[in-house]
């Protein structure tokens, strides 16, 4: 059983965060350490491409050394095959292909090719059905498309992906006005596509939606936006102060990026359950 199939089987999500340096990464893991989740280090390709993929996996692999909860590496809405495989190869737990874009029949194929590459390879391929709004490196979208639950049930059983981002009213960025999920379409997908559903945007969605979304199936957050604000206010905070250094600025990153992150942490349990099991 893997990392998402045991949240999906414990009734939990666990917390995936864009992290692009190894204060940020350390930050993470000190909150997951204390809500007794998995942590999931998220790099864009962007990132992948600037740091390597075999970097980024040595950095989180190092983190996770020193961490209580298990630590690892995903890659975040690619959508170029080349560069997933490499990140794959390269030691990524899981890898994501956004073919979203893409006609419903074509994203199927190349996520059956992937998935059976990845799979190989001992890699989790993470599939996209339906449009997120928002922007997001790569990609971006000023309107979102609800996943439909029947193509998502056919779109899990042909492509071989081990785990669905949805479209279910979440979005990338910051939200105008208050998210607005649709529980009932996310209670449906859950219902008909027999693995871990991811909610993308977690920045900014009510602390009780979340936890009725998690009740509901979904056993992968992502949050990127909140932890890059965080990042940068620690380092705009930090050299406004005299006699600052660069340990000391390294520190204040990690302190305000485990504050952000647990402020989402405790909501990634539904009602009644317990610990995850690790």
């Amino acid at each position: 059983m893997n990392y998402l199939q045991a949240a999906r089987a414990g009734g939990y999500a666990v917390g995936a965060f864009i992290v692009d340096s190894l204060d940020a990464m350390e930050g993470v893991a000190a909150a997951c350490g204390r809500a007794g989740l998995p942590a999931v280090m998220m790099a864009g390709m962007n990132t992948a491409r600037f740091l390597g993929p075999e970097r980024y996996v040595d950095l989180c692999r190092s983190v996770g050394r020193s961490c209580s909860v298990p630590v690892y590496a995903h890659l975040d809405h690619c959508t170029d095959p080349a560069l997933l495989l490499q990140c794959a190869r390269a030691g990524f737990d899981c890898v994501m292909f956004d073919g979203s874009q893409q006609s419903f029949e074509k994203n199927i194929s190349a996520c059956a090719v992937l998935a059976e590459e990845c799979h190989h390879l001992g890699t989790l391929l993470e599939g996209e059905l339906g449009v997120i709004a928002g922007q997001e490196e790569h990609v971006e979208s000023a309107l979102s498309q609800f996943t439909d639950p029947a193509l998502a049930e056919e779109f899990v059983r042909r492509s071989g992906v081990d785990a669905l981002a949805v479209s279910v009213g979440n979005a990338h960025g910051l939200y105008q006005g208050k998210p607005e999920l649709q529980f009932g379409l996310l209670e449906e997908l859950s219902a008909r596509c027999p693995i871990p559903l991811v909610l993308h945007g977690g920045t900014g969605i009510p602390a009780q939606d979340i936890r009725r979304a998690v009740g509901l199936g979904v056993c992968k957050i992502n949050v990127g936006t909140e932890l890059r604000r965080a990042y940068l206010d620690a380092v705009r905070d930090y050299a406004a102060q005299e006699g600052g250094t660069a340990i000391g600025l390294s520190q204040a990153i990690r302190e305000r990026i485990t504050a952000a992150s647990v402020g989402y942490l405790d909501n990634y349990r539904a009602e009644g359950c317990g610990h995850a099991a690790l």
